[in-house]
């Protein structure tokens, strides 16, 4: 499988607590970790998965550190990956089970447990007896009554650092607390990169596309994630309709992304739809160009531009189905999306070209195969990148299913 095209849907959850000898970037993680690096945690861990994506304990792994950051979405989403690839992972059924009593679902944590086959315990049981039954369990494990002051006291000590409050904050959606906390934090550190590049990715997600470039562009130094602020510059030109600028910002951050790069993928279909654009807007300016001088143009002049559109398009690839979908091909694009799924693809183009697919369904108002397509990357990839557009797109889908009546007919 070639190597360029990431596993950077696994980036959002990894992360480790122990250290095991059988991999080195286990114990590198856990270092890490400890040190409350967890972003750093995640790179040794992402790197695992890129070489087998169905590796239970570093989903495990995942899952504690998820727990830890009180991300406890993700970390049902990695304790369920665990325990799929190794049903008898005892811990996984009951970290999940954990993880929606601290969210207040008591329901959804019985029947995390009640998916446990029989005879396999969660971690935490297996200790022996006589040693303090509940002292002795790790922290993340004990029930959520019990857990409360620690729980307390790692909030506290999170509220102490507004730079890592802001990222918990901005990795939980609510934008408009987490931006003070970057101003908080470059009062004291005048000039943080870190802290323009996450105050522009706040001020993006809130729609304040001026303030996002400002604060992007002092980002770009940021030692951990300043090339990904390149992406979001290209976000932010895309939303404002500047495409010159846009497809700069991709290139850049092409040029410096590792073959794991987290908008890798994105930001190649991007560039591939852009001068695909391109492209289509060239032509027609020949045309009329044609058109006002009234010449025809050279027969074997025309024919090389046939081919030429030809050979863009030739081959089953992710790159070409994006360009037919970009042109309106619709047909076309869908046939080589299906192709495309018989092939040896990565989890990554796999569930994109699901997701394309679904989009495609909607233009072509088979509203129930949208709706299909959406659930298959909800179910199967709930963790990817797409899946939140997914969920967005797949409730959209219902509802036009059940209101097709309703809807004009296209044309």
């Amino acid at each position: 499988m070639m190597k360029k095209f990431s596993f950077f849907a696994f980036a959002f959850l990894l992360g480790a607590s122990y250290v095991c000898a059988a991999d080195s970037r286990i114990e590198q993680g856990a270092r890490f970790e400890a040190k409350g690096a967890y972003e750093k945690a995640l790179g040794e861990y992402r790197s695992m998965l890129a070489e087998n994506p169905k590796n239970s304990e570093a989903y495990l792994l995942a899952a504690r550190v998820r727990m830890k950051m009180k991300d406890y979405n993700g970390a049902v989403a990695n304790y369920r990956l665990a325990y799929r690839y190794d049903e008898n992972l005892g811990e996984a059924y009951e970290g999940a089970a954990k993880a929606f009593e601290l969210m207040g679902q008591k329901a959804k944590a019985n029947a995390e447990r009640a998916k446990a086959p029989k005879g396999v315990l969660p971690a935490a049981s297996k200790e022996p007896a006589k040693t303090e039954p509940v002292k002795a369990a790790p922290v993340s494990e004990v029930p959520a009554a019990k857990s409360e002051p620690a729980k307390a006291e790692d909030d506290k000590s999170v509220v102490e650092d507004p730079f890592e409050r802001g990222k918990e904050l901005l990795a939980k959606g609510r934008y408009e607390e987490a931006a003070p906390m970057w101003r908080a934090v470059l009062s004291k550190k005048p000039g943080f990169a870190g802290a323009y590049y996450y105050a522009g990715v706040t001020r993006y997600e809130m729609g304040e596309y001026d303030k996002a470039e400002f604060n992007l562009k002092k980002g770009l130094g940021y030692k951990d994630l300043g090339n990904d602020a390149n992406y979001y510059l290209a976000m932010v030109y895309l939303k404002t309709d500047k495409p010159d600028l846009e497809k700069k910002s991709l290139k850049a951050y092409l040029k410096k992304a590792a073959p794991d790069g987290r908008f890798r993928r994105k930001a190649e279909a991007r560039i591939a739809e852009i001068e695909a654009q391109e492209e289509r807007a060239n032509a027609k300016a020949v045309k009329a160009e044609d058109v006002a001088s009234k010449n025809e143009p050279p027969k074997s002049q025309k024919n090389t531009k046939v081919k030429v559109e030809k050979v863009a398009t030739t081959g089953n690839s992710i790159a070409n189905a994006n360009q037919l979908f970009a042109e309106g091909d619709f047909e076309n694009a869908l046939k080589m999306y299906k192709e495309l799924l018989d092939t040896d693809l990565s989890a990554e183009e796999r569930y994109f070209a699901m997701l394309q697919m679904g989009n495609i369904y909607r233009e072509l108002r088979d509203f129930h195969s949208a709706v299909t397509r959406y659930r298959d990357v909800v179910k199967e990839y709930p963790d990817s990148d797409w899946a939140t557009e997914a969920e967005r797109a797949l409730e959209d889908a219902v509802w036009l299913e059940k209101h097709s009546n309703e809807l004009p007919r296209k044309r």
